[in-house]
């Protein structure tokens, strides 16, 4: 495409930071359309679009050499685990940093995105409750991410209690006071893990935690120091060693996670036993079949007995909670912390069909049917997301750029693939494959001009 090409950026969160930065950088005309009156997404606590899933303690389970940008590092003073108002902050200065606040719209709710029969957009966006913008674009990236949209199980029965999402937890007293209170949260990621271990330290009567499968717990932390400190290929921009690059692309994911599941075992086996002890369910063979969750007080609340593991929720009887084992327990509040649906309500059902969460792209970002339509941001890195959403806008600033060009439609056909893989990944082994590929393509864009 040209270099003039117009292109939108849905949303102001860490993704939609990075990817405008990134293509404004890259010479490109782009507008960040954001729901809210401020930046930052999930980080922004009490976010005014009603979507921050931010709760009072929330903190980052990556470091800051795991969670830099390319040319944007975290302050060397901060801690080893920053706050979600740190956070915020940090992609606030990087605005101001490099410059592109003037290119963000704030208070411009997406309600359709519409392709254009000749290729392009027109992009509608509502201001208040009348005002309605429309915007005519030639390429857009899809950054509204995964935290917003709550997933919430159906049970059957009713329940007499209160049921809260994870996504509008704030802490112990806000919304709901749980002093004196019997809870149950349900869910093993981090977000359910903190929650319970917050909670068992809190007033509560009783804290519960409700699984329906494990998944693999690991600290942040051993003898006071973050465990992923000096651990090697973190993050995007960690170079990875002479005999990593040497080993072809299509062996090295997979060498990768052979390499993941004999370290982990070994480093976490026995900590992942202490939690089965403790009445958690028996987590998956390989570490990586789910992203792992990274929570430092749940083994010590549960061998304590501040928090009490169950199974699966069976069914609801009044207040009382019957369990998939036949137990069963009396409860005044639910606390749902199972996740977030993967949507994209503004796109056409024909590309993106409801329900649909691991679309087929190419290179995890590119629509294949639509090479003017990018999903970043999402994905399954084993660390920071927003660096893998900036290595994504910068393939997406290459192709709209015209400094890289796309494969024949054969091999392009051949690499699409689900957006989520089925193992998480490894950050500079992605980054790896798609500057291999950025040099690829930018020597087919030099043959066509030639």
């Amino acid at each position: 495409m040209r270099k003039a090409c117009r292109v939108g950026v849905i949303g102001a969160g860490p993704s939609g930071l990075v990817t405008t930065k990134t293509l404004a950088g890259a010479g490109l005309d782009v507008t960040c359309l954001e729901m809210s009156s401020g930046i930052g997404g999930h980080w922004l606590y009490d976010n005014p679009n009603g979507r921050s899933s931010a709760y009072r303690s929330l903190q980052t389970n990556t470091t800051p050499s795991m969670s830099r940008l390319s040319d944007y590092e975290m302050p060397p003073d901060g801690p080893d685990f920053a706050s979600h108002e740190q956070i915020h902050a940090w992609f606030d200065g990087y605005i101001d940093r490099f410059g592109f606040r003037d290119r963000i719209l704030h208070e411009r709710r997406v309600t359709a995105a519409r392709p254009l029969p000749a290729g392009g957009w027109e992009v509608e966006a509502r201001r208040g409750e009348r005002e309605t913008e429309v915007h005519r674009l030639d390429a857009l990236v899809a950054c509204t991410g995964s935290y917003w949209s709550p997933r919430i199980p159906s049970v059957p029965g009713d329940f007499d209690g209160v049921q809260l999402h994870a996504q509008g937890y704030r802490d112990p007293d806000n919304p709901v006071p749980t002093a004196g209170q019997r809870v149950i949260v349900v869910g093993l990621g981090n977000t359910a893990c903190e929650i319970a271990s917050e909670l068992g330290s809190s007033h509560a009567e009783a804290v519960f935690l409700s699984s329906r499968g494990g998944t693999w717990i690991m600290p942040k932390t051993r003898n006071g120091e973050a465990i992923a400190r000096n651990v090697p290929m973190t993050s995007p921009f960690d170079e990875p060693p002479t005999w990593v690059r040497m080993v072809p692309s299509r062996w090295r994911q997979s060498l990768f996670a052979r390499m993941a599941k004999a370290r982990m075992s070994q480093m976490f086996g026995e900590h992942q036993r202490r939690l089965q002890a403790a009445g958690l369910p028996e987590p998956p063979e390989h570490p990586l079949e789910k992203r792992p969750t990274v929570c430092d007080p749940i083994l010590d609340a549960l061998e304590s007995g501040r928090v009490e593991a169950r199974p699966q929720i069976e069914r609801f009887d009044g207040r009382r909670v019957v369990f998939v084992d036949g137990s069963s327990t009396e409860a005044d509040l639910v606390v749902w912390g199972t996740g977030y649906r993967l949507t994209y309500p503004y796109l056409p059902k024909e590309l993106l069909a409801p329900g649909d969460e691991n679309p087929d792209m190419f290179l995890g970002t590119m629509h294949p049917e639509r090479h003017d339509l990018f999903l970043v941001g999402v994905g399954r890195p084993t660390g920071a997301f927003w660096p893998s959403a900036e290595v994504q806008a910068q393939f997406v600033a290459a192709l709209l750029s015209g400094a890289y060009a796309l494969p024949k439609a054969r091999t392009l056909r051949r690499r699409i693939a689900p957006m989520l893989p089925k193992l998480a990944y490894n950050p500079a082994l992605f980054a790896l494959s798609m500057r291999e590929e950025l040099r690829r393509g930018a020597r087919r864009a030099r043959r066509q001009k030639g």
